[in-house]
């Protein structure tokens, strides 16, 4: 039995989506609609898409951006863009981001089908997050996998951290910020703790010379993937 196409549409555009998703629902595909990103992470891990159609303005949100965070986390999910935006510079964004397209409002629902059968991955599940060349990291299970031999469970800290780092590739993610998000307190100078777990990171991630946790001095840290 062929797995259906499961569609996640985010459209700040209630109607519009409801009129979406009742379609979509009637040829055979399985929707999740909502009006906003609040909680999109989860609702991808709850639901696996093969698709993600995306609009590009989501009340005050940018959804080309927020398509990158996601992609940072889910690589191999396709993203589809829909907006009454078509201009040149916003369609660039959206394919260097990594869209497979970006469609025009009002569109016809057979193009937007078209879209969807083209791209979607049916039964792809898509909690592995490619880290560098050589390591994949099962955001289920906390597996952390080289060349797609079992290295280590993480441990929730050591999870947390490098899920953050590849989050925020990069960007320096200060100490304040760190120790907040992942040991729930203010961060102390004194404190070894950051420090060990970190290091037992950059050990773990060794086999992979194009990752790099660099420690930038009075600031933080700082993931970078050379590929």
């Amino acid at each position: 039995m062929t797995d259906p196409i499961k569609v996640i549409l985010v459209d700040d555009d209630t109607d519009l989506g409801n009129l979406v998703s009742t379609a979509l629902a009637a040829d055979g595909y399985k929707v999740h609609f909502q009006n906003s990103l609040a909680g999109i992470n989860s609702i991808i891990e709850e639901f696996k898409p093969s698709i993600l159609v995306l609009d590009v303005e989501i009340g005050e949100e940018d959804g080309i951006t927020c398509a990158e965070d996601i992609l940072k986390i889910y690589p191999s999910l396709p993203v589809l863009f829909i907006s009454s935006h078509t201009d040149t510079k916003s369609v660039a964004r959206g394919v260097r981001t990594g869209g497979v397209g970006y469609i025009r409002k009002p569109f016809d629902m057979e193009e937007l089908k078209v879209f969807i059968d083209r791209f979607a991955h049916p039964g792809e599940d898509h909690s592995g997050i490619q880290i560098g060349r050589d390591y994949s990291l099962n955001v289920k299970t906390r597996e952390l996998r080289y060349r797609a031999t079992p290295v280590k469970q993480l441990s929730p800290h050591e999870f947390e951290t490098l899920l953050f780092f590849v989050q925020n590739r990069d960007n320096v993610i200060s100490y304040e910020t760190l120790s907040g998000k992942v040991w729930r307190k203010e961060y102390s100078e004194t404190e070894a703790s950051m420090n060990n777990l970190v290091s037992r990171l950059r050990k773990i991630l060794g086999n992979d010379p194009c990752i790099h946790i660099q420690t930038v001095k009075n600031r933080g840290y700082l993931l970078i993937i050379d590929l």
